[in-house]
């Protein structure tokens, strides 16, 4: 079995790979991510990729959750859907995983299988991460309509 530091050196050499077909790809991943301008997008799937690299080097999953936590924010502030948001990271971590895959024959070999169930993996985690986060603020929200309701009941005469 591969060490961690071992799978995320790995991760990072092939990094520039997946970025690149991240950003051939990027208009059938997300069309909003085929609306940005070259720089932009890969602004934007650069974090992505960093913090992938540093959740598969850490494995500080409530760092990673804080990262997703800002990206939803910011991705919601360009009247992104947090679904959409949810289907582009998917689609990265896939696209990443199929690059690693397609390496996993190369001089590398077991690292590239390793670092495709590990990205999968990693995929995987980051889907649960947003769909708690989205669960957590719909939670607030409803407790905050609950609240304002009960509010409005006791100032009625």
């Amino acid at each position: 079995m591969l060490t961690a530091p071992t799978l995320a050196r790995s991760y990072e050499a092939l990094r520039p790979r997946v970025l690149e077909r991240v950003l051939e790809l990027r208009t059938t991943l997300d069309p909003s991510l085929g609306r940005l301008d070259e720089t932009t997008a890969r602004t934007q799937i650069g974090a992505v990729l960093d913090h992938l690299g540093n959740f598969i080097a850490t494995g500080d999953l409530a760092l990673h959750r804080g990262f997703l936590h800002s990206f939803l924010a910011m991705r919601a502030a360009e009247a992104q859907s947090p679904a959409s948001v949810l289907a582009m990271l998917v689609a990265i971590g896939d696209t990443a995983a199929q690059v690693a895959q397609e390496d996993a024959g190369g001089p590398s070999g077991s690292d590239g299988a390793e670092l495709t169930l590990l990205l999968t993996r990693v995929t995987a985690s980051t889907a649960r991460a947003i769909n708690d986060l989205i669960a957590e603020e719909l939670g607030r929200r409803d407790a905050q309509r609950a609240e304002l309701a009960r509010q409005a009941r006791g100032a009625k005469p």
